[in-house]
């Protein structure tokens, strides 16, 4: 038997000896003519002046562009206490279709994207000044740099595809940082510095000699759009000189957008055959060797067909697919920079779009499928989300119509500036303020202008579709791409490339009404939904109680780490000696108290430091929340974490918002740091028992002044009787509500009018709610919401 068993291993192995040495010759003997075709058409692009080669390109920089560099990059922030500004202002933010917000004139801003908790959009003057100010000495630096000469960054062409570009995310934040400082500037009436904030802003496009990378080309494109909208904002103060104008036209027409867009098909022709050759390095490095082939083989004898097919086709690529990818990827770029080089000579967008591959991008397809092609595919896939459903030559478009625009706005206010008022037509800009009367790169008609009876101006192309929208601004971005859960795949609204008109204090005043009032309705409504689907989960939330309490949560966590620290040591409220110290279990647990706050507030206490908390995160309560859940978000719906007099973090429940009974409650610790970690743990569970004769929605702990004050609850039993009154907060009866119902659910609405006809419009007031169940003879009156 033993000497059976070692010949068929033998056989066995004698035969993946022969299958080795087979699949061996048929990669040492590459495919001649796959390989000759490759060299022939190099050869024959590169006599027809194209670049084949990584060798060809060199983007090292100079000392002096180097010093420049470095001191832009030390505007990015290197320590967790300094972190990028998020909560800026939309500065083209649109008022009705064709009229924007001035913002350094409002008394008050708006973040652009309203932020966690609560999607607040707040923005107060001082906080913008707070977070503007916090790292103004390397941008004062950075804008000394910018204004000093071009700016151009040291890359190692040599990596193509691999090349790093960190600079690209480090100049949009520049851009903003000095667009919001300008804004600021404006505010406070400082207009040299706003000045020299716009310029730097300005050159950070005009400037920057921009390496021929497709990814490159749509930031600084980018750039140009965001600084299109603080140049519009700084030009609705008619406070610049002459001088200041002229050098800030200067600056955009020295700017052209499509000189160096065919070079980007040059540098990716080279880079992607410099990847393909390094894939078929990559296969014949990583590949299995032969005894490993054999190892897998002889362990698991039924693979070895499956490993025989991958190493033949693998094989079969590097002898003549790779050569194969490699001639058709010359070709392919060829044929892509002979495009952007027609592209880029015509005078207008709508005789470019007929011209192939400048609307539709033409993506390569191999004939082998390969990691190289998934490669590609993944990069196209990423490059859409930067182009916002066009193509680079349709970005290129849009920023060169915006530049003519941009062009004509200061030459308009040059006008304005000797002549006191606003040309009737743009033909009178030329030929003193502009060489000739302004075109919409667009269709080739002249730009268009409209003068209002005001002394303003409303200034437009038509955009990519060639269509004239009468100057109607864009929707904003957030706006368009998720518009009640719309994905950003959707085409936006129809819309024109605009300089808009600057809307009036009382058409600000309107929009933020409507936004507030919008956001009352969408808060109530998802209340209302949060409420119903709570009341769905009341058996769920009952069968889970026993088996969050049985848990065991004595486990030693006091070696947990946060930001370099024991946990237990950052956020106890006590000295910790080395023979007394807490445990974290011990710290979250909570205590219950007894206070006058009634049985509908439940209050406890943790011995935590209330200011760490605060400082560093938050506590939840949470109400027989599921354990499965890292992040807790049952129950608990309306409570407050309060400061207690010894520095303790006291929790208050208000348990009308939630159904009466035996509860699980336990707090989540919650914290973060600047550099975006997060620290999550539950503490204990603890027995409370609520009795509460009626659980009230969460809107109802709210009240809108056109709807009035809803008060929906549901009660234990089908049957009940019900009186609202509603009372100032000292306490003086305004309103009473009385009701019955039959089906244990009440919804009575409060139009806001007292008992004097006299309506309340934004003060706070309280109620005091009486329940009694006929059925079971149980009554209780309780503070309400």
């Amino acid at each position: 038997m033993k000497y059976s068993l070692a010949n068929r291993l033998w056989k066995i192995a004698a035969v993946l000896a022969v299958v080795g040495v087979i699949i061996a010759v048929f990669l040492m003997h590459m495919d001649n003519a796959a390989q000759k075709a490759v060299k022939e058409t190099r050869q024959a692009l590169r006599q027809q002046g194209f670049k084949t080669d990584l060798a060809d390109f060199d983007f090292s920089t100079s000392p002096e562009l180097r010093a420049r560099e470095a001191i832009l990059n030390a505007t990015v922030p290197t320590n967790n206490l300094s972190v990028p500004f998020q909560d800026r202002p939309n500065l083209m933010e649109a008022v009705g279709t064709n009229s924007a917000v001035a913002v350094w004139e409002l008394p008050r801003l708006k973040k652009q994207y309203p932020s966690w908790p609560g999607n607040n959009d707040k923005l107060t003057w001082e906080e913008f000044r707070k977070a503007i100010n916090s790292n103004s000495t390397p941008l004062d630096a950075a804008c000394a740099a910018i204004l000093s000469g071009p700016i151009a960054f040291n890359l190692n062409a040599r990596e193509g595809t691999a090349m790093r570009l960190p600079h690209l995310a480090m100049l949009k934040n520049l851009t903003q940082a000095l667009g919001n400082r300008m804004v600021l500037d404006l505010h406070d009436g400082n207009l040299d510095a706003a000045w020299t904030n716009l310029l730097a802003a300005t050159r950070m496009v005009t400037a920057w000699q921009t390496e021929p990378v497709e990814i490159s080309q749509l930031v600084r494109i980018s750039d140009a759009t965001l600084v299109y909208n603080d140049t519009w904002q700084a030009l609705q103060i008619n406070g610049w000189s002459d001088e200041q104008l002229v050098r800030l036209q200067q600056e955009w027409e020295s700017v052209n957008f499509f000189t160096n867009l065919p070079a980007t098909a040059t540098f990716k022709r080279a880079s992607d055959v410099t990847a393909c050759e390094q894939q078929g390095r990559e296969i014949l490095k990583f590949g299995p060797s032969f005894k490993e082939f054999c190892t897998t083989a002889l362990q698991s004898p039924r693979e070895l067909w499956s490993e025989l097919q991958y190493r033949w086709s693998q094989g079969k690529y590097l002898r003549r697919g790779i050569y194969e990818d490699e001639t058709n990827l010359l070709l392919f770029y060829r044929d892509r920079e002979l495009e952007l080089r027609k592209a880029v000579q015509v005078q207008t967008w709508a005789q470019m779009r007929q011209l192939p591959g400048v609307t539709n991008r033409i993506f390569f397809q191999s004939k082998n499928r390969s990691r190289f092609q998934a490669m590609m595919n993944l990069h196209e896939i990423q490059m859409a989300f930067q182009k916002h459903g066009t193509t680079l030559l349709g970005r290129a478009a849009e920023a060169e119509a915006r530049r003519r625009i941009l062009i004509t706005a200061i030459a308009l206010e040059r006008y304005r500036g000797k002549f006191g008022s606003y040309p009737h037509t743009l033909a009178k800009l030329a030929p003193e303020f502009l060489k000739s009367a302004p075109v919409d790169f667009m269709d080739g008609q002249p730009l268009r202008y409209q003068l209002t009876d005001d002394d303003h101006f409303l200034l437009y192309s038509t955009g990519l579709d060639c269509v004239d929208h009468g100057g109607t601004l864009p929707a904003h971005e957030f706006e368009t791409r998720f518009p009640g859960g719309a994905t950003r795949f959707e085409a936006p609204p129809p819309a024109d490339i605009v300089w808009p008109l600057p809307a009036s204090a009382a058409d600000v005043r309107v929009l933020r009404q409507r936004e507030e009032r919008a956001g009352e309705l969408r808060n109530m409504s998802a209340l209302d939904r949060e409420s119903e689907e709570d009341w769905q989960q009341s058996p769920l939330r009952k069968a889970r109680v026993e088996k969050i309490l049985a848990m065991n949560w004595t486990s030693d966590t006091n070696m947990e780490i946060f930001a370099g620290r024991r946990v237990v040591d950052t956020i106890s409220n006590e000295k910790i000696s080395a023979t007394n110290q807490p445990s974290l279990t011990k710290l979250l647990t909570l205590k219950q108290i007894i206070t006058s706050g009634g049985p509908e507030n439940l209050t406890f206490d943790l011995p935590v430091n209330y200011d760490t908390i605060t400082n560093l995160g938050a506590l939840v309560l949470l109400v027989d929340a599921d354990p499965g859940e890292a992040m807790g978000n049952s129950g608990g719906r309306i409570q407050d974490c309060n400061r207690a007099s010894n520095g303790d973090c006291r929790l208050v429940w208000h348990t009308i918002f939630d159904p009466p009974g035996k509860h699980a409650v336990q707090v989540q610790l919650v914290l973060s740091s600047r550099r975006g970690g997060e620290y999550l743990l539950k503490g204990p569970a603890i027995s409370v028992v609520t009795t509460n004769l009626c659980q009230f929605s969460l809107n109802s702990a709210t009240y809108d002044v056109e709807r009035g004050a809803i008060f929906h609850a549901r009660l234990p039993e089908t049957n009940g009787l019900y009186t609202i009154e509603c009372l100032t907060t000292n306490g003086e009866h305004l309103k009473t509500l009385s009701g019955s119902t039959s089906n244990g659910e009440f919804n009575v609405v409060w139009t806001l009018v007292d008992d004097h006809g006299h309506r309340l419009t934004g003060e706070t007031f309280n109620s005091m709610v009486h329940i009694t169940l006929p059925d079971s003879g149980r009554s209780q009156t309780l503070r309400g919401p």
